[in-house]
């Protein structure tokens, strides 16, 4: 007997109705959340020993279902929404989701009334857009360190150690240096520093790869041969070179600007049966890899490079460079050293690159040298979150990781006034682009979008103002803030004060804005056009 795979057609009539309450649903929770003094939301999650606290927006909305097949469906569509947003700019989903809900539910009157048409969308979308240039216009570049920490402030979870640990980082790593964070329950917060060389140029083969899952290269304690000459057979030198390195069982890494058919196969066959341990790098001599590349390699590893036959004929396995660890992958290749090993050379080496670039004109070469040279002295740092229970760390590492994504998005386009201050700057601009640039319905998808900025900033101040003098303590705070055009300026909510936007560091990426309000309008224009949904 077949199975029954009947379907539940929810007609048009009351789709709008189970989005709505969805939506609203979800607007109920963010708005606790919302802000500096937002809350806590806790999640019995019935496959997991332990309840999860979340204030993030994308941990929320993908966590929560309800006994409504149909709300669950919403959810759905608002949590891939919530993950895109989430995972580029880590910051700015709460704030997505007010935008959005004002012009979904004022879309759906729209639509009720008869007053929703292509004019109503082209309108949305030329105010957005309108919107989108001028705030790239004043947008404020990361330009000194004292600016950058204030980022980190605003992103990193309000722990004052956590926060120092991450300056600390930073100032060691640079703004774009590798950082990665795990927990560590029952300890104190703590920063470890790794050096290491990276290069832009990953394994040649994924035949390679150690860890099939993550499809990379690990190696710990490795050889590594560094070879300006292709790599070949010829006259049986790199066999006399693997032929001790077998027997010891120890891995090898091989970098060289090119290698022959026959040398490739010989390697991936003696790692395929488990022979040796081995990997390929090919880094050739172009535009965008000269031979310093491999220069600065052998240098760091203390091996000796190859350059021409004679070094093929007197390399000993004593001439390989070593290192702590490796790490390949597609298109990049990590080498940890060991500390101390031909420090005072690379020392050396560090000092005479600054004198080239002090006495050089050409900026291109100033630039690969300085480049060269933050390789040389490069770190990676590892945070270890800590915390007195799992609860407690896993929360904050999964807050440090959304507060780095969105303290690193600030770098891209810079930021802008926080608290939603830079929207609601926005509106007199736009009601005067709008009443000349636009006619008919088209006047009311803009008026949407324009009432629609007015809601994360409306939204924090309901929040904190006194609930019996709710309507007129808000729409005088609006009234009053609107006409702060300065975009130095921003406002803390917490000390009802506008302060500096550099001093109190009370800012939003111009990624995480743009990338919102994009998200935003698409995924209005999806839900309104829904007729129906089946389940």
């Amino acid at each position: 007997m077949k199975k029954n795979n009947a379907h539940a057609i929810i007609s048009s009539d009351f789709v709008q109705i189970y989005i709505e309450n969805g939506i609203k649903k979800v607007e109920l929770l963010l708005k606790e959340t919302y802000g500096p003094s937002g809350k806590n939301i806790i999640f019995d999650k019935k496959n997991l020993s332990n309840p999860q606290l979340f204030k993030n927006g994308s941990k929320i909305v993908s966590n929560l279902r309800t006994t409504s097949e149909i709300e669950n469906l919403i959810f759905l569509m608002l949590e891939d929404c919530f993950q895109k947003i989430n995972s580029i700019s880590g910051d700015g989903t709460k704030t997505f989701f007010l935008i959005l809900a004002y012009l979904v539910l004022n879309g759906f009157k729209s639509l009720t009334q008869n007053t929703y048409s292509l004019e109503t969308k082209i309108g949305i979308t030329k105010t957005l857009n309108y919107a989108l240039k001028v705030l790239n216009d004043k947008s404020l570049p990361i330009s000194t360190e004292i600016f950058w920490e204030k980022v980190l402030e605003r992103y990193i979870p309000q722990d004052e150690n956590l926060v120092n640990i991450f300056k600390e980082a930073f100032e060691r790593i640079g703004k774009t240096g590798q950082l990665k964070i795990r927990t560590e329950t029952g300890k104190k917060s703590n920063l470890v520093l790794e050096k290491g060389m990276q290069i832009s140029r990953g394994y040649f083969s994924p035949y390679f790869t150690t860890d099939k899952k993550n499809i990379m290269v690990q190696f710990k304690n490795p050889y590594i041969l560094v070879s300006l000459q292709k790599i070949t057979l010829d006259d049986n030198y790199l066999i006399r070179l693997l032929e001790p390195i077998i027997y010891e069982k120890r891995s090898l890494v091989i970098i060289s600007s090119d290698i022959d058919e026959q040398a490739l196969s010989t390697l991936i066959l003696n790692k395929i049966n488990g022979i040796l341990d081995i990997a390929y790098v090919k880094v050739p001599q172009t535009f965008l890899f000269d031979k310093t590349v491999l220069e600065d390699l052998a240098l760091y590893t203390n091996a000796k490079l190859i350059v021409s036959s004679r070094d093929w004929k007197s390399m000993q396995k004593s001439n390989l460079g070593q290192v702590n660890k490796v790490l390949l992958t597609k298109t990049k290749s990590i080498f940890w050293a060991e500390s101390g090993l031909k420090e005072e050379l690379i020392e050396r080496k560090c000092h005479d690159l600054k004198q080239q670039i002090l006495f050089s004109d050409s900026d291109y070469e100033n630039e690969k040298r300085e480049e060269r040279r933050r390789n040389f002295t490069g770190t990676n740092a590892l945070i270890e979150i800590g915390g007195t229970t799992e609860l407690e760390s896993s929360d904050l590492r999964s807050r440090s990781e959304i507060g780095l994504l969105g303290a690193r998005a600030c770098l891209y386009e810079g930021v802008l006034p926080g608290s939603g201050l830079s929207f609601l700057q926005l509106t007199e601009e736009l009601e005067n682009w709008s009443r000349s640039n636009l006619y008919g319905n088209s006047v009311n998808g803009s008026k949407l979008v324009i009432n629609s900025l007015v809601k994360p900033i409306q939204t924090l101040i309901e929040c904190q103002v006194d609930k019996n003098t709710l309507l007129p303590q808000s729409l005088s705070k609006l009234e009053s803030l609107a006409k702060i055009q300065d975009i130095y300026l921003s406002y803390d909510i917490k000390q009802n004060k506008v302060k500096n936007i550099i001093d109190s560091g009370i800012l939003d990426s111009l990624k995480g804005i743009r990338i919102g309000l994009q998200t935003a309008t698409s995924l209005t224009y999806s839900i309104l056009s829904i007729a129906n949904i089946i389940i």
